[in-house]
Parts: C-alpha cells; sequence; structure tokens
C-alpha cells in the first residue's frame, strides 16, 4: 500500500463522519429558521431568505466532506440528487426574497407615514389652541404640552411669547418632514443592500449547489462505465 493510499484509508471515514456531523447541524440550523413558520409575514419571510444564505457554507462543507469519503454508491446518489434539489430550491429563494423585500418596504413606508401623520397632526392641534389663545393659561397649556419641564408663563410679552411658540411649532413641523425623509432613505437603502446580498447569496449557494450535482453525476456515470 503507497503512502498516498495509507493516507485516504485514513482520512475517508473521517471525512464521512464530519461530513455528515456538519449536514446535521444543518438541519437542526434549517428546522431553527422555519419554526415557527410565518409565511405570508414579509419580514419573516425575508429574515427566511437571508438565515438561509448565511448558513449555506456548513451544509456545502458537509456535502463535500460526505463526497470525498462515501464509498456506498446509493448514498453518494442520493445526496447528489440532494444537491440539486437543494440548487432548485436556493434559486426559488431568489423571487420570494425580492417579494417579501418589496412588501417589507411598503410596510415600512405605511408606518413611517402613519407615525409622521399622527406627530404632524399632534402639532397641527397644538398650533390651532395656540392660534386662538389669549391668556397665560392657554399659553402655559401649549408650553407644558410642548415642553413639560417648561416654567411657569410670564404675566407680560404674552404676545410675544405666542409668536415664538408658534415659531417653535413651524420649526418642529419641517423638521419632522425632514427627519422623515432621512429616516425613509436610510432604511430603504439598507433594505436595498440586504436584498441584493440575499439574493446574489441565493444564486451563488444555487449555482455550487448545482454544479456539484453536476460533477457527482459524472463521478457516477463514470464508475458504471467502469463497472
Amino acid at each position: 500500500m503507497t503512502k498516498a493510499n495509507n493516507n485516504e484509508w485514513w482520512f475517508a471515514p473521517l471525512f464521512r463522519i464530519v461530513g455528515y456531523a456538519l449536514l446535521a447541524l444543518s438541519l437542526f440550523d434549517i428546522v431553527d429558521v422555519f419554526v415557527p413558520p410565518l409565511f405570508t409575514n414579509p419580514a419573516w419571510e425575508f429574515q427566511m431568505v437571508r438565515s438561509l444564505v448565511e448558513r449555506v457554507p456548513v451544509p456545502l462543507l458537509g456535502a463535500v466532506l460526505v463526497f470525498s469519503g462515501e464509498k456506498s454508491l446509493k448514498i453518494f446518489k442520493v445526496l447528489s440528487w440532494a444537491c440539486l434539489i437543494a440548487g432548485m430550491l436556493f434559486f426559488l429563494l431568489i423571487p420570494l426574497g425580492i417579494n417579501a423585500g418589496w412588501r417589507l418596504d411598503r410596510q415600512s413606508e405605511q408606518e413611517l407615514t402613519t407615525r409622521v401623520n399622527q406627530q404632524a397632526n399632534q402639532l397641527q392641534q397644538l398650533q390651532a389652541v395656540l392660534n386662538k389663545a389669549t391668556t397665560p393659561a392657554e399659553i402655559q397649556s401649549v408650553l407644558t404640552r410642548l415642553n413639560p419641564q417648561a416654567g411657569a408663563v410670564p404675566t407680560q410679552n404674552v404676545d410675544q411669547l405666542k409668536t415664538q411658540l408658534l415659531t417653535r411649532i413651524a420649526d418642529g413641523q419641517s423638521q419632522l418632514k425632514n427627519q422623515a425623509a432621512t429616516n425613509r432613505a436610510n432604511a430603504q437603502r439598507l433594505l436595498i443592500k440586504n436584498i441584493v446580498k440575499s439574493v446574489l447569496g441565493a444564486l451563488v449557494s444555487g449555482t455550487i449547489f448545482i454544479l456539484i450535482w453536476r460533477q457527482t453525476t459524472r463521478a457516477l456515470k463514470a464508475n458504471r462505465q467502469r463497472a
């Protein structure tokens, strides 16, 4: 027995054992990703796609190790077809991830719009109350709602204070719109980055699994021809 053959005799079973262990651990991770299933929930669907793509190195490595050490042609063939199925499933994750990301973007936009509208309505209500206010007590009520830590309103220069509060409310409305636009742009940019990363990851993962299937299929055909 040559030294190379001796090393193969020792390491082939070890490769197989480690490969099966990695595949088993991957199966546990996949079950954890899908439990509990919340399909139709865009946030869960998108996170599911991301999680599967992030976990793909382990089953890929496990499959390669098993193929390197597995001697049973039956198991070899089953794992080969399993790689084909895994590759097709990763390709199916691409439209699912894009669709879930788009729905998540729409949902985020609606939630942000609702929150901004609520805050804008509150400022408009304060503005309307302040426009009608004529006494220090009425102005004090508006000031307290704007700033709970504010002190008592002075009885003199009420009109000047009223003008200052109206200016502050107008500035708050402008800042609210600008902040909402900034938050929207940041959230959309982050979501697009995650969508691209997940879609490309699913594409690469599916391609690698398909390549493994093709190579192992050729190996099986070559083995049958030798037999």
